[in-house]
């Protein structure tokens, strides 16, 4: 991680949490949703993910950072942008790209599947589930992004901004939150919405394999894999034959990629 940016970083995650909580208290989609239990396996697994991910590998063992930092390589360096406001605006495109490449990815792989399923036995959506990924995938996801990165040039600085840009919507997102509609649609004319996202999370897998998305919904409208949701949530969230107990435990989650099979479909 960045030294001068882990204050952002961690400042924009905890009041983005915090501000989440607070909507999810005053306006939840789903009444007498809190499970503290749910909350605290979410949060840990995200942290055994984040210490394995970011620190012990991304940034001790290999320093991604700097050799990002250090490169000479990549479309922004061959052709030089007139006004440093472009580099912000495509690099930040390309970094989304990024992401909506690699989920849409993860859906389609068989061996990526087993790792990204972890997310997706949630079957209680609210603002933890954010952070539900198993420590492979955190792996795997940042070594795409800064292969990414390193392909076309994208500065670092423009990965860690679009990172804090990202942080809210996507708590957002899984939030147990009720929207109004007027802002659900207004917000849908760029972004991935709330209700979009949990379409994306339905036990349905031909609902479940669209909505790719994890900031602009212009990759899904480009690449037609957009799915407009009937309604703010879908019936049930998670995946076919995976809602045992067994899922939702520390344990079950760090060994579903080994529990868990599912063939691909064409992408």
């Amino acid at each position: 991680m960045i030294p001068d940016y882990e204050f952002s970083f961690y400042f924009v995650m905890v009041t983005s949490i915090i501000a989440i909580f607070w909507l999810e208290a005053l306006f939840p989609l789903e009444r007498d949703n809190w499970d503290f239990e749910h909350l605290g396996r979410n949060f840990i697994i995200w942290l055994l993910a984040f210490i394995t991910a970011d620190y012990l590998i991304a940034y001790y063992w290999i320093d991604i950072q700097s050799i990002i930092r250090q490169q000479s390589f990549g479309l922004f360096y061959w052709f030089s942008l007139p006004a440093d406001w472009m580099l912000l605006v495509i690099g930040v495109l390309l970094v989304d790209l990024s992401d909506y490449l690699y989920h849409r990815l993860s859906h389609h792989s068989r061996l990526l599947w087993r790792l990204h399923a972890v997310h997706h036995t949630d079957t209680q959506l609210d603002v933890s589930t954010t952070l539900r990924a198993h420590p492979l995938e955190l792996v795997t996801s940042n070594f795409w992004k800064f292969g990414f990165a390193l392909l076309f040039g994208v500065p670092i600085w423009i990965i860690g901004f679009r990172e804090l840009l990202i942080f809210p919507l996507s708590f957002l997102q899984h939030a147990n939150v009720a929207l109004p509609t007027w802002l659900e649609k207004a917000g849908a004319t760029l972004f991935i919405t709330p209700s979009i996202h949990k379409l994306h999370h339905s036990i349905i897998r031909k609902e479940r394999d669209n909505n790719y998305g994890e900031g602009l919904i212009l990759w899904d409208k480009l690449f037609r894999s957009f799915l407009q949701p009937d309604s703010a949530r879908p019936d049930t969230y998670g995946v076919e034959n995976c809602t045992d107990e067994k899922y939702q435990t520390l344990d079950g989650m760090i060994m579903t990629p080994l529990t868990i099979f599912r063939p691909p479909t064409p992408s």
